[in-house]
């Protein structure tokens, strides 16, 4: 089950790995289905990871990481994404405006990032220097 309001992410560099598909769906929530772009790819190494709590009941709780690599069936569930595309075009998908692209090239990759993140699953997360933050 996703979060009942989906955390922040942001990072300087998305970089997945691998044959990406990308489509939209629905994941389940205490709140009920909340529809979420779904990108799916075998790994994915992200620069200067920050993940934030956005539930609004005060403080704010954080992960922090200086890299983040996740490997093996990754699948990433968004309610919203933006980023530059090879850090010249800046775009925004979500499942209700402009739609993801149905194939996402290997080679490509996003700076910039800020995405709000209702699930992501992953067979392994490999990180260096996680730590946790409070606001």
């Amino acid at each position: 089950m996703a979060a009942r309001i989906a955390p922040t992410v942001t990072t300087s560099l998305f970089a997945p790995r691998g044959f990406a598909l990308a489509g939209v769906s629905e994941v389940p929530t205490a709140d009920g289905p909340r529809r979420v772009l779904v990108l799916k790819m075998a790994a994915a190494s992200l620069r200067d990871y920050r993940l934030r709590t956005r539930d609004g009941n005060g403080g704010e709780y954080g992960l922090a990481a200086a890299s983040l690599e996740l490997r093996g069936d990754v699948t990433l569930y968004l309610t919203r994404f933006s980023g530059c595309i090879e850090g010249l075009l800046c775009v925004t998908f979500s499942p209700e405006g402009l739609p993801a692209p149905p194939v996402i090239p290997p080679f490509v990759f996003m700076t910039g990032v800020s995405a709000e993140q209702a699930l992501v699953t992953s067979d392994e997360i490999v990180t260096d220097g996680l730590r946790l933050e409070a606001s």
